[in-house]
C-alpha cells in the first residue's frame, strides 16, 4: 500500500457515523440525480439538490464537490445529501463524484497525476475538470463560489487540487488525512487561497502531525489555512455538520478590499494676487 494511502482502508468509523446504514428518512426531501459525462460508466457523478424547489440564484449556483473518502463509492450518497442538508451554504448544489474501479484492491482510491496507477484510464483531475465542464452545460455557475471538499482516502486530492498552478476551486476542506507534498504540484502555487484543514489528535491511521505538517507547510506558501481539531479518532466524530459548515464559511470570505492610500495635501500655496 502506497504510504500516501495509509488510511484508505479506515472505513468502518465512517461508515458508521455517515449514515450508510439505517432509515434515510431526514434526506428523502433532498434531491439526488444521478448522471454520466458521455455515457461513461466511470465518469459516474450525483448533483445533489437540499432544496429542488428553490429559485435559482441570480449569480449562479454555488458548487460543492464532495470526492468520498474510504472507497469514494456511491454508498456514501445519504451522508452526502445530509452534508448538502444540514452543512452546504444556502444557494449551493453539491456534487459528489463517484470513484471510478480499476482493479480489485487498489492501491490508491483517487489516482493523481504525481500519484497514478497503472490501471486507471484518466486521473483524477480529469475527472473533476469533465464533470465540471458537465454541470456548467447544464447549470448557471457562480465561478466565485465553488468549493473542494474530501477526507481520508481523497484528501490528497483535495490538497492536489489546491496546488495546481490553475484551479476551478475557490475553497478547499480536508479532513482526517494524509500529507505528502513530494506527490503534489509546488506548494508556492497555493499562495492566497484557502484551506481549511480538521483532524482528531487520536486518529492511530491517519497520523495527526501529518495535518499539522499541512498546516504549517502550505502557510508558509502563502495559503490562508484554519486548523481545527475534534476528539475522538479517526471517522466523523461529534458535532460534524456544524465544523462543515464553519469550514464552509471561512472558505467562503473575501478579504477585506485594500483602501488605497490617501495622497497627502500639498503643502498650501499663497494665493496669487490678482492683477491690478
Amino acid at each position: 500500500m502506497k504510504r500516501h494511502n495509509l488510511c484508505f482502508a479506515a472505513v468502518i468509523a465512517i461508515v458508521i457515523c455517515s449514515g450508510r446504514s439505517g432509515a434515510q428518512s431526514d434526506v428523502e426531501s433532498v434531491a439526488s440525480e444521478q448522471r454520466t459525462v458521455g455515457d461513461d460508466p466511470n465518469k459516474t457523478y450525483f448533483v445533489i439538490n437540499a432544496a429542488p424547489a428553490a429559485t435559482p440564484p441570480s449569480a449562479g449556483w454555488g458548487l460543492l464537490f464532495v470526492l468520498p473518502g474510504s472507497t469514494g463509492s456511491a454508498d456514501f450518497n445519504a451522508f452526502v445529501r445530509r452534508i448538502a442538508k444540514f452543512a452546504a451554504p444556502e444557494g449551493f448544489l453539491v456534487v459528489q463524484l463517484v470513484a471510478p474501479v480499476w482493479r480489485e484492491n487498489p492501491p490508491t482510491v483517487w489516482p493523481t497525476k504525481l500519484a497514478p496507477d497503472a490501471a486507471q484510464q484518466f486521473t483524477t483531475e480529469e475527472f473533476i475538470s469533465a464533470v465540471l465542464d458537465d454541470v456548467r452545460a447544464q447549470r448557471q455557475v457562480d465561478e466565485d463560489r465553488v468549493l473542494l471538499m474530501g477526507w481520508s482516502s481523497s484528501g490528497p486530492v483535495v490538497y492536489t487540487m489546491a496546488c495546481q498552478e490553475q484551479t476551478p476551486f475557490d475553497g478547499f476542506y480536508v479532513s482526517m488525512s494524509v500529507f505528502h507534498p513530494d506527490a503534489m504540484p509546488p506548494l508556492e502555487n497555493a499562495s492566497g487561497r484557502r484551506i481549511a484543514i480538521e483532524h482528531s489528535p487520536q486518529d492511530d491511521r491517519c497520523p495527526f502531525r501529518l495535518a499539522e505538517q499541512a498546516r504549517d507547510a502550505l502557510a508558509a506558501a502563502g495559503a490562508v489555512v484554519k486548523f481545527e481539531t475534534f476528539s475522538g479518532g479517526h471517522g466523523w466524530r461529534g458535532a460534524i455538520y456544524p465544523r462543515m459548515k464553519a469550514a464552509f464559511e471561512f472558505l467562503l470570505e473575501k478579504p477585506a478590499l485594500e483602501q488605497p492610500e490617501r495622497a497627502e495635501a500639498p503643502d498650501a500655496q499663497p494665493e496669487p494676487e490678482p492683477d491690478r
